[in-house]
């Protein structure tokens, strides 16, 4: 069975400035999720998973969380520092793990409206990795060069011609933009990250209004990511003047996307 970190952890939400993190990642224990359903275990810190995985599950939609998430699992490196992962179990892509950290998604403290915000942002930016990602999105493969004119080729495989990600590639991410992520990537980002998230944060700065935020210049996978995230938590731009802005309201031609959208903002505003 594979297991790989298919999408990074989301880091604070920032590539830079570019410091060496606080302390190694920690696994804190790992748990089944069956049809839904979490599955106690021995395990010391299962009642805070149990409850991190209630948490999700109030949230988003039953459908999408039952047929894909298998598994939860509770990693830390200390607070703000990386807070969410999602990962491919399988090479079907059929199959997934959430990772938290569970010091940083918190929503034990009610007051704390800070930590509650990020909680719910980073769990709907790792929703949106779920709905971009899975096998209805891409077609598992090895990773190959990206071609001129052909989908948008992942980690995971490439993408169908009509999924989101592949349409939001074309729409916002010109042959140059792409050129250039494609070339950090292949000569900075396999062998030191400093670098790589250096170089990534100047991609970012070179084209400012085009990214939500600067962590979504790290792919074209975190920034539709970043946008879904947006396009959920805020409103529509009724008169978008960047590609930013445009990225936001990329969901709404999606009618299920929408469904989504008004399912989740329901569910959280006990957290408002």
């Amino acid at each position: 069975m594979k297991f790989s970190f298919l999408i990074t952890f989301l880091i604070g939400l920032s590539l830079g400035p570019v410091d060496p993190p606080a302390r190694a990642n920690e696994t804190l224990g790992s748990w089944e999720i069956r049809n839904g359903i979490f599955i106690d275990s021995s395990d010391d810190d299962t009642t805070i998973a149990r409850y991190n995985w209630s948490i999700f599950y109030s949230i988003f939609p039953k459908r999408i969380t039952q047929k894909y998430i298998k598994r939860l699992v509770l990693m830390t490196d200390g607070e703000d520092e990386k807070t969410g992962a999602l990962g491919a179990l399988n090479d079907k892509n059929t199959e997934w793990q959430l990772v938290i950290d569970p010091i940083d998604v918190n929503f034990t403290d009610m007051d704390d409206k800070t930590r509650i915000n990020q909680s719910i942002y980073t769990l709907v930016h790792e929703f949106g990795h779920l709905l971009t990602l899975n096998h209805t999105q891409i077609r598992p493969g090895r990773k190959i060069d990206q071609q001129p004119n052909e989908p948008y080729v992942t980690l995971e495989g490439t993408t169908n011609k009509k999924s989101y990600l592949n349409l939001f590639v074309n729409e916002f991410w010109d042959g140059t933009l792409l050129k250039e992520w494609d070339y950090i990537q292949r000569n900075f980002c396999y062998t030191e990250q400093k670098s790589c998230l250096e170089k990534l944060y100047g991609l970012y700065k070179d084209n400012y209004n085009d990214f939500i935020t600067d962590y979504a210049a790290e792919s074209p996978e975190e920034d539709i990511a970043e946008s879904w995230t947006a396009f959920v938590l805020g409103k529509k731009i009724e008169n978008p003047e960047t590609v930013s802005e445009l990225k936001i309201n990329f969901f709404y031609q999606f009618e299920e996307l929408v469904y989504y959208r008004k399912v989740i903002r329901k569910n959280i505003k006990k957290y408002e």
